[in-house]
């Protein structure tokens, strides 16, 4: 189905037709014109190869793929006519060309991602050499229809013609990618490409035009050179540069058979040349695609022992008071000098470090979970106002909290969200603890919920205080983030970090804004469920 695009698609669209056709028309023309030699069948025809790589990656449509397969037919048809073509052989040969670009931009669209051999050879079989041996079959019977007496070699110098055109520009067309050439850091390396290129050059012109028996041979270390050093881009100009040379030199006359062992000697050298080339530059990109992946897991794997260090050392820290205060206290107990009401209040202090160690435990074993991709989160509809409710009265403001309370506010009516509601719970709690951990010990935590524009239920924590500094916003989430105030709290720096971990599991949001000195008020947003 044809989509009617907009006036800047249409813009964009035309001009990128427009830009395929006139390449068409250049390399077409160019090559019949420099080596054609009174015959209409050039060395190379890169014509193709071109409007495939402009469809491939330009073409976002099905009506783009028909205005840029229109440019390609009238820039055929006005190739044929500047050749001065019969009239049946224009008609002929720019049917036969729509047709092989058509079909090569179907094969590559259908098996151009391949990363193992067999797939790279059907895909050489199916984008390259079906459509330009159906070409070559078509064509010849083009010239079968005209008596052309040479309809044999020349429907042969067809298909290797187009076969080098996709197997040069093909590769080159396709692979190449901004990122790619800055990759290359070109800028840097100015002297160098100059240097291989001229080297190259003059290595062609020796080889190809100032011998009196040419010896291409002698061009491919250079040419191998330029697409080790360069990649692609470096095959691709190294075929440009030959081409150049080969095109612009004396073949003979194309009626001799000196000619014609020429040209086929050349097209022989050119296939094998691309052939090496695109491969090394493709095993090359290869051996820096898994460097840069040994690089990646090498840095991984300093970050995560830097962070294990780091968690020992925390975690140790953060474990000592509790563990030290519970055996202390049950010494004492086990004493049996304390009267009941001491007794009651040093057993709720071993209770409260008690609950210290088991919120460590927690967060530790959501981290490890979350590091294996263990975690499980259960979604399911959860009522905001009732659970809440559970949540604000499980927690131990007492022992927790240091005696501040925490007041639920307005919840709106029916608001439901997609929810883990244990994970819900956690998440709630980490966020109490550290409105507390940037609050005053004065006013209490204030808890309220409502029904966002967005899709979204926002559960807010409010507190006043000595809030969040600027320096320290951006280490919030960060596991360890900072203390604030000398002032301690449940848990072992992870909670904020764990808090945003579990929000985005389930398709939530986590944050905060504050006012130094005024208020901090975190926030946690979740999708709503009808």
């Amino acid at each position: 189905m044809i989509q009617i695009a907009g006036r800047d698609d249409r813009s964009r669209m035309l001009w990128q037709s427009a830009v395929t056709g006139i390449g068409f028309f250049l390399l077409g023309y160019g090559g019949i014109t420099l080596t054609g030699h009174g015959r209409m069948i050039a060395l190379i025809w890169p014509a193709n190869a071109f409007a495939v790589c402009m469809m491939v990656r330009l073409s976002r449509s099905r009506l783009q793929d028909i205005l840029m397969l229109a440019a390609v037919l009238v820039a055929e048809v006005a190739i044929n006519l500047a050749v001065r073509a019969p009239t049946p052989v224009t008609i002929g040969f720019s049917i036969v060309s729509l047709a092989e670009v058509t079909g090569a931009v179907w094969a590559v669209r259908r098996f151009g991602r391949f990363r193992d051999v067999p797939k790279g050879l059907l895909f050489l079989a199916a984008a390259i050499v079906t459509p330009a041996l159906i070409g070559a079959g078509l064509a010849a019977s083009v010239m079968i229809a005209v008596d052309n007496p040479d309809w044999l070699a020349d429907s042969r110098h067809w298909f290797a013609a187009n076969v080098l055109g996709f197997c040069i520009l093909l590769p080159v067309g396709l692979a190449i990618s901004r990122r790619k050439l800055t990759k290359l850091k070109l800028h840097e390396r100015r002297l160098e490409a100059v240097l291989v290129f001229a080297g190259l050059l003059l290595a062609s012109l020796i080889a190809i035009r100032w011998q009196a028996r040419p010896m291409p041979v002698m061009i491919l270390p250079i040419a191998l050179a330029a697409a080790v050093r360069f990649r692609h881009l470096g095959a691709g100009l190294a075929m440009l540069v030959i081409l150049i040379v080969m095109m612009t030199s004396d073949l003979g006359v194309g009626t001799s058979p000196d000619y014609i062992a020429r040209i086929e000697m050349f097209q022989i050298f050119l296939a094998v040349t691309s052939l090496i080339g695109t491969r090394a530059a493709m095993l090359l990109n290869e051996r820096d695609l898994h460097l840069a992946m040994i690089e990646g897991r090498r840095r991984s794997a300093i970050r995560a022992s830097r962070f294990k260090s780091q968690l020992l050392s925390h975690v140790g820290k953060e474990a000592r008071g509790p563990l030290a205060a519970i055996i202390g206290i049950s010494t004492v107990l086990e004493s049996g000098r304390l009267s009941p009401d001491r007794a009651q209040e040093f057993a709720h202090v071993v209770a409260h470090n008690g609950e210290l160690l088991q919120r460590l435990y927690a967060d530790l074993l959501d981290l490890s979970q979350t590091d294996t991709r263990a975690l499980i989160i259960q979604r399911e509809k959860v009522h905001l106002g009732q659970t809440l409710k559970t949540c604000i009265g499980a927690i131990r403001l007492e022992a927790a909290l240091g005696g501040k309370s925490v007041l639920l506010g307005e919840v709106d009516e029916d608001l439901n969200v997609h929810a883990d509601p244990k994970r819900l719970a956690q998440i709630v709690s980490h966020l109490i603890a550290n409105s507390y951990k940037y609050g005053d010990n004065d006013s209490p935590i204030r808890v309220r919920a409502s029904r966002l524009a967005d899709g979204f239920g926002r559960i807010e924590i409010m507190n006043t205080g000595p809030g969040i500094t600027l320096r320290e916003r951006d280490a919030m989430f960060s596991p360890f983030g900072p203390e604030s105030g000398g002032r301690t709290v449940p848990g072992a720096g992870l909670g904020l970090s764990m808090a945003r971990l579990l929000a985005e599991k389930q398709g939530g949001r986590v944050d905060f804004e504050s006012i130094p000195g005024r208020q901090t008020r975190f926030w946690l947003d979740l999708p709503l469920a009808a």
